[in-house]
């Protein structure tokens, strides 16, 4: 009777501690069952990101205060975490090609996340789009507990495309928007493994000594290591490179360091592609903002303006 009893006397006590002490241990204590969350689950958290005393995002620079107010769950009561998957132009069964999609709760990005599945699904595109807005990722395996990482929403969503199986997945921010037909997209991920875009910068000026070292890396070698654009990325698990990307970008969201810098994702992404070699990526010049004249050979659109201000 005792052991029965313990979990929800252990939670009774976590939640006498006030607020602003609470740690990871604390708020993920409360979840009676982490690969099953409820709705006050997901508002506990919501509490626990927003009002603990967190030091590591200090680390963030200019990143801190959109990780501290980074929303799981709406303030509105229909504003309640959402999922779906969407078959276009393909049988409801097959996984080859797999867009993934996720909003958080914050300004215009659910708006931003509608308008790209609106757009993808009366393209030619061949393939499912899975989508979420709020709640997170990859529960299944218990990745609630990494909420409390900046950005680790993003492998969180490979690693779940990959668990039911899909081939081929890329992933794209809500203000992205595809110029091309996101097949040849998906053919140069087919080709070569993976599909990525630098961003003409250097990892250096956005790491800090503790991320690096998380990372395996010394801030003297992150000065030679090209940064990669984190909201277009995709990748073919059947390419053995590729796949283990993945599983370091996932592994690298569970250290207690490696995502805390003032660019979470992008530096993890840029360093493990340097280490494994992948650096063959499209240019800068295959972006454009939403504002700027559009070549020929554009591949997408970056529209800011739509998801800060949903206009």
């Amino acid at each position: 009777m005792v052991v029965l009893l313990y979990p929800r006397v252990f939670s009774f006590v976590y939640r006498l501690v006030p607020v602003k002490w609470w740690n990871e241990r604390i708020a993920y204590g409360q979840i009676r069952d982490v690969c099953n969350p409820r709705i006050e689950d997901y508002q506990a958290l919501q509490k626990f990101l927003a009002k603990a005393r967190r030091p590591s995002l200090a680390r963030l620079g200019d990143m801190e205060k959109r990780a501290r107010h980074f929303c799981l769950i709406g303030k509105d009561p229909v504003e309640l975490p959402q999922e779906g998957k969407i078959t276009v132009n393909c049988g409801k069964d097959e996984k080859e090609n797999c867009l993934i999609i996720y909003a958080s709760f914050n300004k215009a990005y659910p708006q931003g996340l509608r308008r790209l599945v609106d757009h993808v699904s009366k393209s030619d595109f061949k393939g499912h789009i899975l989508y979420r807005i709020g709640g997170w990722p990859n529960v299944a395996e218990g990745d609630l507990k990494l909420a409390h990482v900046p950005y680790a929403f993003k492998p969180c969503f490979f690693r779940e495309a990959q668990q039911l199986g899909y081939r081929r997945v890329l992933w794209l921010d809500a203000s992205i928007q595809p110029v091309v037909s996101l097949n040849r997209i998906f053919e140069e991920i087919a080709a070569k493994g993976y599909f990525a875009i630098g961003n003409g910068q250097y990892v250096a000026p956005f790491i800090n000594e503790q991320a690096a070292a998380g990372l395996g890396i010394t801030l003297k070698e992150c000065e030679k290591i090209p940064s990669v654009s984190a909201g277009l990325f995709g990748v073919d698990f059947s390419h053995e490179k590729a796949a283990l990307a993945i599983a370091k970008w996932h592994q690298a969201a569970r250290d207690t360091a490696a995502f805390f810098s003032a660019r979470p994702d992008q530096n993890a992404l840029s360093v493990i592609l340097f280490q494994l070699d992948m650096q063959n990526w499209a240019p800068l010049s295959k972006i454009a903002e939403s504002s700027e004249l559009l070549s020929k050979n554009i591949y997408f659109k970056i529209d800011r303006g739509y998801v800060q201000y949903g206009k």
